[in-house]
């Protein structure tokens, strides 16, 4: 029997590594976690509900929940009761978050350089093209029935 590891793997491995880098560039911030969610936040900052933001990052409300306390503990962002609808919050920064984001969004910059030195601006099309067709195949299994026999 042949071994074959998950391609999932593979990106496993690379997103801890960027992420490790990141967190080293990043660490006086004090954030470790859902840089770019808290990007998002602040792009969209008082327009933006936690089930919006969920649905644009694929998360279910639950998983959305508990990163938004984890960003609000750590005084970056707040919940506030939404004018036109009160069943709703919206997603505001603070301060600190302002200050934070544009250091986050340059160190994706800079992390995004790094990895993608000497690879031509055709071969990361490529990779792109190929990492979307992936996820649209994969999404596709989750519309068709599994036939499986126990």
């Amino acid at each position: 029997m042949k071994i074959v590891e998950p391609i999932s793997r593979k990106l496993i491995r690379l997103g801890k590594l960027y992420l490790s880098e990141l967190e080293k560039v990043t660490n006086h911030l004090d954030i470790n976690q859902y840089y770019y969610v808290l990007t998002l936040i602040c792009y969209h900052d008082g327009k933006l509900t936690q089930t919006a933001l969920a649905d644009m990052l694929g998360k279910d409300k639950s998983a959305m929940v508990s990163i938004i306390d984890n960003l609000s503990e750590n005084g970056f962002v707040f919940r506030e009761v939404n004018p036109a609808d009160r069943r709703e919050h919206l997603l505001r920064v603070t301060e600190k978050a302002r200050d934070a984001v544009p250091e986050i969004v340059g160190a994706f910059e800079d992390m995004n350089n790094t990895m993608t030195q000497n690879i031509s601006a055709d071969d990361m099309a490529v990779f792109y093209n190929v990492l979307l067709q992936m996820q649209q195949n994969l999404n596709s299994m989750q519309t068709q029935p599994h036939n499986i026999t126990i």
